[in-house]
């Protein structure tokens, strides 16, 4: 793994530096602030960047926007301060995942340095074709079905209406959501619940963002509150949202392959609850999570729609949703919202 360290401490690159080698990462260079960097990622092309937020010359989050114009690679933005703010005006300028910078120690600290490894691996754990930037086919190219799809995707609509929109998303997730919620208006005539893996801590700074973000209103959820037109529903940080008979439901169950909340959760209780007038939304995002409420949604009746490919930051949970017959039809990010106003439209 090629690894560009930004940031204006020379003492924090000595110590990123480090940390990198100790855990077989090849560090290929370092930058002072983010206009230097942006010349470095052409040059050295890098598979990672970790871009410190507050530097001379030109900003992390500046950096990370034009870096994402001209060579796009995973950006996490290391932030001495991690308010609502700087996160996620790093999401929007494209960063994978923001990190607030550890006391010294804790880059000897074996659980921490684990988990910190763990999830940077995660954000380059795609191939390039699946990022923003990269060479990948054009949008509205035809996809065909994976052979071990159950049925062919398909550009059918439901007919009949629905009463429910859910939506799922990871890595990449919150501007893929904030785009398509931001191209609905305030009186689109059914309820939308979310799932976004992102830590607890930022949930209420999510929703609150998306709220300024969007038309529609925007909370976090809580529980017995109606699924109401005009309104989304953002999955609290640590607790499952599930739907049961029109309601929310939150509840403290296990983890659901390492996720709480858990897309498959949302998805699968509200395939139950809705069946065929239910519409699931599975955007960007690692692992598989979405991929088995996918196929629950299908099953029952419902209509989904998976992102494809093209506009994925991570084409994980779309393409996994894709090659279990999850995806009523695979559309890019753009074009999600219009096909949600017609199918609601139809109700």
């Amino acid at each position: 793994m090629r690894v560009l360290v930004v940031d204006d401490s020379v003492l924090m690159r000595n110590i990123l530096k480090d940390f990198f080698v100790r855990h077989e990462f090849d560090v290929v260079g370092e930058a002072s602030n983010g206009r230097v960097a942006i010349e470095m990622n052409e040059r050295l092309q890098p598979d990672l960047i970790t871009m410190d937020f507050d530097m001379p010359v030109m900003n992390g989050i500046e950096a990370t926007a034009e870096i994402m114009q001209r060579r796009a690679v995973p950006v996490v933005l290391v932030s001495g301060e991690v308010t609502d703010t700087v996160r996620f005006s790093a999401f929007k300028a494209g960063a994978a995942d923001v990190i607030e910078k550890p006391e010294l120690d804790r880059f000897y600290d074996a659980n921490f340095t684990d988990a910190l490894i763990g999830r940077l691996r995660g954000v380059i754990s795609e191939p390039a074709a699946s990022r923003p930037g990269a060479t990948r086919p054009a949008p509205g190219h035809p996809v065909a079905a994976p052979r071990s799809a159950p049925e062919r995707v398909s550009e059918r609509v439901p007919a009949g209406g629905v009463d429910l929109v859910v939506i799922g998303a990871s890595t990449g997730g919150p501007v893929a959501v904030k785009t398509v919620l931001s191209a609905l208006p305030s009186d689109f005539p059914v309820g939308i619940a979310v799932v976004q893996h992102i830590e607890a801590r930022f949930a209420d700074g999510y929703a609150r963002w998306l709220d300024g973000e969007c038309a529609l209103s925007v909370r976090l959820a809580t529980t017995a509150e109606p699924l109401t037109g005009g309104t989304v529903i953002v999955a609290p940080g640590d607790e499952p949202l599930l739907i049961h008979n029109g309601r929310i439901l939150l509840d403290n169950g296990p983890k659901v392959g390492n996720h709480r909340p858990a897309v498959n959760r949302l998805f699968e209780s509200a395939a139950t609850s809705y069946g065929a007038r239910l519409v699931g939304v599975l955007l960007t995002g690692m692992g598989r999570d979405g991929a088995a409420g996918c196929v629950a949604i299908r099953e029952r009746g419902g209509f989904t729609i998976v992102q494809d490919e093209a506009t994925s930051f991570i084409y994980g949970m779309p393409k996994a949703a894709t090659e279990l017959g999850g995806a009523s039809v695979i559309k890019p990010l753009g074009e999600i919202a219009a096909l949600l106003q017609e199918v609601a439209s139809r109700g």
